[in-house]
């Protein structure tokens, strides 16, 4: 796949995910003095790691040899 229609299948859920905790983490700014406040906070990093999870299976499968790679080498 190439283009856009790549970079979405690639990037998209990993998009959206920052894009969520983006408005979370501008909710938790505006909420100052509410009980909700650290709730968001906590929840706008969780999002953060959960992205950077994604790209980091992501990296991890990328390195591992393909099982046609490893057949053809047998």
């Amino acid at each position: 796949m190439k283009g856009f229609r790549g970079w979405f299948m690639n990037y998209g859920l990993v998009l959206s995910i920052l894009v969520s905790t983006a408005l979370v983490a501008v909710l938790a700014y505006r909420l100052e003095g509410s009980r909700w406040r650290w709730p968001m906070v906590a929840l706008a990093l969780a999002g953060i790691g959960t992205a950077a999870g994604i790209l980091w299976i992501r990296k991890y499968i990328d390195r591992q040899p393909k099982a046609s790679e490893q057949e053809n080498k047998q």
